[in-house]
């Protein structure tokens, strides 16, 4: 028994071949060859015997310097073969023969196990294993009834007649490997000579390794481990230290057990199961003859089987030699594993497959004269191969894209048969077994469809009702002569499509298009489509493919064209389009949802597939607009939110009330008029903030007032006597106008301004008509009578002499006045405005005036020189 390596590969002489030219058809025979030849087997025991259960007696050898087992631990290791993961349950399992303890009388009588002391440990493992092995069955003797399985009463127990394995304690960390070989001559046991063999192993050997050597004496099993065929064989290479399991392959159960391939005889697709009742393909050649041919079979290691260690998962492809499976040269291989890559594995110790063994080793000279040095570095090291996770052929796996195995026969000519499109059903996850899909291109007619995708998965498309998709799929005619072929889609009622009708000489491709189209008023939502191609010229020509459809309603497009904003009291037009998905044609009776805060809206669409709707409006902020059209029975559903303000309504604010009051009661009266936009807002809705600011005084004052519904609002100032500035914004976000500014002069009716006095200005520049350091004299006696500022104002500015007419006001607040005026200035229009400042009668005044007149301004900022102002005010003021 070898030991498994890892993998070095070879290139596959000849490569994976093409696609033969066209041949002539051949018929296959009827009935069928019986590829198992059960009648000239390739030896005796190699056949099925599973017409009668085998008996098998396990002799277990203990040492009193090593730790044994018990005679349990023996039997559970092969029995019964009802027992997941027992020897005779493998056997069982996979089709073979069934096995049965025989009968004995050690121990527990009849389990099939008989115990025997060989004592010390090394005499006995160093003694040749025949003459151990005839130690062990002398000594079980008198436990066992050797007579009773000489069925044929020929004097000898023979390998047909009894199964036998010897097992002895392992020493630690070795002895778990295994053998089978003949038994040293002896006395008879029972009458009978020993002419069998026996499997042979210690305590450590997995049971794999167990069923292994027990299959080469049940069945004389050949071992294929230099074969390459990996982890996916019993003949292959078993001993490793621990448990691992994988199923034997089809071949061997054509020819041992009750499971025979189906011979593929005409082209098409065929489902493959990794279960353990998957049902396996042969392809061969009528022409070739029945020596050659190729096995499919998928595998897939999945836990709680017997492929749980399997090297890999899909459809594993052997090619068959008939005259060379028991060979015995590496490079000769009856059985031999086609991998997607292409390459074959090396063999144990001829790692190049040129028929010779350690030719060229490591010693940097050309031995084998071939022009290459060193090249057969590895070769006689004694490992094989053990199987890797790209043995099998599955497209889903990205470093096993291929879906095509045309590889030649072992003799290197063209194979006339192959496997194209491997890949999975539809179903292969609907289930937990794994499912493969192959089109098997055998001798005669066929045409090919191959809708599957890159990975070999089926298609699985989403199509909308009523709509009209484009489905392609690749072809080629695998037959051997020009035919013309109709390539179509069929669905359930109601569906329809295009037919694509082409014309393909042997081997051509091409590539089928189809429009189907989806019926509208369906009521599921997935269906099985079915791609096809047929002959026009032999009805039996016709290939079909399978797929899932997943059938959606038809998508919409839902757009928002209506206003994204609107002033406060306007109503905003909400406006959605509809158009269907696919053709963009407006979708017309949709009913459409308009939502704005907690309005709701419903609408529908038009002929031109657009609902409309008014919102009246609401408070000024920012809203979303939800728009939403509910699914159908042919569209889906569709929904978008627009972004919307409501602005505050434009308006403008005017003050009608007197620019010069009396401070006490004074009132400001204000009024508020909207745009004349037809849709007036609620005014009482709108306020306004006043903030005066005085002249005289410190501190400004802030008033707040609401309009009523006609726009007029009143503001009581509780202002003192000073010249105001007046600034007016709105206020509550409902409505907006431009900023008023203005004046209001507000005076005490007791206050006085009398005197006169003189001095120089002292302007820092000349400004306009001003002229620095001129001498002013202001002359001031004014009082109020009523409502009225009455008196006199005069200013001599140097030579120019101004001259009041009528006062327009005269306001004092505290040590100073204010006072404007109109008359004329050196016999000119003129106003006058002058600001006093009573600095008492120990101090000296001071003025500042300012003359506007058409065509100059005069300023002047007088600390007096002379003469005194008087500023009075009422007592209660």
């Amino acid at each position: 028994m070898r030991v498994l390596a890892g993998a070095v590969v070879a290139l596959l002489a000849g490569g994976l071949l093409v696609a033969p030219p066209a041949h002539a058809e051949v018929a296959y025979p009827n009935p069928l060859p019986d590829f198992s030849h059960p009648n000239r087997p390739h030896a005796p025991l190699f056949r099925d015997r599973s017409d009668l259960p085998i008996p098998l007696l396990v002799v277990y050898a203990t040492f009193n310097d090593q730790a044994n087992t018990t005679e349990q631990s023996i039997e559970d290791r092969f029995f019964p073969h009802t027992t997941f993961k027992t020897v005779t349950n493998y056997f069982f399992a996979n089709g073979l023969a069934t096995i049965a303890p025989v009968v004995e009388t050690f121990g527990e009588q009849n389990n099939g196990v008989v115990l025997v002391d060989l004592g010390a440990s090394g005499p006995a493992i160093a003694q040749d294993a025949a003459e151990r092995r005839r130690r062990m069955l002398d000594l079980a003797d008198p436990f066992v009834d050797f007579a009773r399985y000489d069925t044929n009463h020929n004097g000898s127990v023979e390998d047909s007649e009894l199964a036998v394995f010897t097992i002895f304690t392992s020493r630690p960390g070795t002895d778990y490997c295994g053998q089978t070989r003949g038994v040293a001559q002896g006395r008879e046991l029972d009458g009978k000579r020993v002419a069998f063999r026996t499997g042979d192993a210690g305590t450590a050997t997995n049971r794999m390794t167990l069923a292994h050597e027990l299959a080469h004496q049940v069945y004389e099993l050949e071992d294929h481990y230099g074969f390459g065929v990996g982890a996916l064989d019993i003949a292959g290479p078993t001993c490793i230290q621990g448990e691992w399991w994988f199923e034997t392959n089809i071949w061997h159960r054509m020819h041992l057990g009750g499971q025979k391939p189906i011979v593929a005889v005409k082209d098409g697709y065929v489902d493959l199961s990794a279960s353990s009742i998957g049902q396996a393909y042969l392809l061969y050649d009528p022409e070739k003859g029945t020596d050659d041919y190729f096995l499919v079979e998928a595998r897939d290691p999945a836990p709680g089987t017997y492929d749980e260690n399997a090297s890999d998962s899909g459809l594993v492809v052997w090619r068959i030699d008939e005259r060379n499976v028991r060979s015995g040269i590496e490079s000769k291989r009856g059985v031999e594993l086609i991998r997607p890559d292409g390459v074959r594995i090396p063999g144990c110790d001829d790692e190049d497959l040129d028929g010779r063994e350690g030719e060229d080793p490591d010693n940097d000279v050309d031995d084998d004269r071939d022009g290459r040095i060193d090249e057969d570095v590895k070769e006689d090291d004694g490992n094989c191969y053990g199987g890797s996770d790209t043995d099998a052929w599955n497209p889903t796996d990205t470093r096993t894209v291929l879906r095509t195995m045309n590889a030649a026969w072992a003799d290197g000519s063209p194979a006339k048969v192959a496997i194209r499109a491997i890949g999975r059903p539809f179903y292969a996850d609907t289930s937990n077994e794994k499912r493969f899909l192959a089109y098997l291109d055998v001798r005669g007619p066929g045409i090919l469809i191959d809708p599957a995708r890159s990975d070999g998965n089926a298609p699985h498309p989403t199509v909308a009702l009523g709509s009209t998709f484009e489905f392609t799929y690749p072809v080629r005619n695998t037959g051997e002569a020009t035919d013309t072929f109709e390539f179509t889609v069929y669905g359930p009622d109601g569906w329809s499509a295009t037919t694509d009708t082409m014309t393909l000489g042997p081997g051509v491709a091409s590539t089928a298009v189809i429009n189907v189209t989806v019926p509208t008023g369906i009521l599921y939502d997935r269906t099985t489509l079915r791609a096809s191609g047929r002959s026009t010229t032999n009805p039996d020509v016709r290939t079909d493919y399978q797929f899932l459809a997943d059938i959606v309603k038809r998508p919409l497009v839902l757009t928002y064209g209506g206003d994204r904003s609107s002033d406060y009291s306007d109503p905003a037009q909400l406006v959605a389009a509809i158009r269907d998905g696919i053709t963009a044609q407006p979708v017309t009776g949709k009913q459409v949802t308009f939502t704005v805060g907690t309005d709701t809206f419903q609408a529908t669409t038009d002929a031109a597939g657009v609902a409309r709707a008014t919102w009246a409006g609401g408070s000024p902020g920012g809203y979303a607009i939800h728009v939403q059209t509910p699914e159908d029975a042919l569209y889906r559903g569709g929904s978008t939110v627009a972004p919307f303000t409501v602005n505050p309504e434009k308006a403008t604010v005017t003050v009608t009330s007197d620019g010069t009051q009396a401070a006490f009661g004074a009132t400001l009266t204000l009024k508020a008029v909207q745009e004349n936009d037809g849709h007036p807002g609620d005014l009482t809705k709108a306020g306004v903030t006043v903030t005066l600011t005085p002249t005289l005084g410190d501190n400004s004052l802030v008033r707040t007032a609401i309009f009523d519904a006609a726009g007029n609002a009143t503001i009581r100032l509780n202002a003192s006597a000073d010249l105001w500035s007046v600034n007016l914004t709105t206020n509550g976000g409902f409505f907006s106008a431009p900023t008023v500014e203005s004046s209001l002069a507000l005076y005490d009716p007791g206050a006085t301004l009398t005197g006169s006095a003189l001095g120089r200005s002292q302007e820092p520049a000349a400004r306009s008509g001003t002229q620095p350091g001129t001498t002013v004299l202001l002359t001031s006696a004014l009082f109020y009578l009523g409502t009225h500022p009455l008196g006199t104002t005069t200013l001599t500015y140097g030579t120019k002499l101004f001259i009041a007419s009528r006062t327009s006001w005269m306001i004092a607040s505290g040590d100073k006045a204010i006072l404007e005026t109109t008359g004329t200035f050196n016999g000119g229009p003129a106003k006058l405005r002058a600001t006093v400042t009573d600095k008492g009668p120990l101090f000296r005044d001071a003025f500042i005036v300012t003359i506007s007149t058409p065509n100059a301004t005069y300023t002047a900022n007088v600390p007096t020189a002379t003469g005194n102002l008087t500023v009075r005010t009422s007592p209660s003021r």
